[in-house]
């Protein structure tokens, strides 16, 4: 029998990964607020350990992660970067940049293939396959950070423009009728990721990539519930390194 595979955090995303894990005969462990994460660690020796929570919800959940489990684990979060786990001593560990979306009550939709890096990326890989949800495993670290910042862009862009444009448009909207406004956020954006990461990007490519996403799905609502909370952090993370995002702050004086 195959190892366990242990899922923090059983929400709409965290209940397709199980059902993947399922079908690729993995047993599978959920913690919830409930569970008593040490006891657990000591009973079993799971194979990957998938921290599912919201992005708010991450560092609480990697400051529980159990020492044993620090080799083995896997995050799948939004605006995620390596800053958010480099401080917690992972050995290791596997990221997905997921591009399907699960709404309650329908099935998973997905946009594009999702990229995954790490050494548990190929149960990943294999474990959606059988759900029919395509992704690929990424060369480097390299390739890896690329990903999680058009990720970031993508979010970012299309929720803080959709504060503007209306909760009812959509990317097709978003790309016809406001290209200058989604130029300008970009460039904010781009902006901080460079901050944050320390790295530069090609932000030709960068675009590309979004333009690809966008072709995915044209009819995507822009403006997801968190937008405002995006914003928000957005803003408090650009203070923290005085940097300028003219754009996002009259967008926030409109909207905030």
């Amino acid at each position: 029998m195959k190892k366990p595979i242990v899922i923090l955090g059983i929400g709409e995303l965290g209940s397709v990964f199980s059902r993947a894990f399922l079908k690729n005969n993995y047993p599978i462990y959920p913690i919830t607020r409930q569970t008593n994460i040490d006891e657990l660690a000591s009973t079993i020796n799971p194979e990957l350990v998938l921290v599912c929570t919201a992005e708010v919800d991450l560092q609480n959940a990697l400051l529980s992660t159990p020492d044993k489990w620090k080799d083995r684990i896997t995050m799948i979060q939004n605006e995620l970067l390596p800053r958010d786990w480099q401080t917690h001593n992972f050995i290791g560990p596997t990221i997905i940049s997921v591009w399907f979306e699960k709404k309650k009550g329908t099935d998973p939709k997905v946009l594009i293939s999702s990229p995954v890096y790490g050494k548990k990326a190929e149960i990943l890989v294999d474990s959606l396959a059988l759900i029919n949800i395509p992704s690929h495993i990424l060369n480097s670290e390299e390739e890896l950070l690329f990903e999680l910042v058009l990720k970031n862009l993508y979010i970012l862009t299309t929720n803080i423009i959709g504060l503007v444009i209306g909760s009812n448009a959509n990317i097709n909207d978003l790309r016809n009728k406001h290209s200058s406004l989604m130029n300008n956020v970009s460039n904010d954006i781009i902006a901080l990721q460079t901050k944050l990461t320390g790295q530069t990007f090609d932000e030709k490519k960068l675009k590309q990539g979004i333009i690809k996403i966008f072709e995915s799905n044209l009819e995507h609502r822009c403006m997801g519930r968190f937008a405002l909370t995006r914003l928000k952090r957005t803003l408090e993370l650009a203070k923290a390194f005085n940097l300028s995002v003219p754009t996002l702050k009259k967008i926030a004086n409109k909207h905030i």
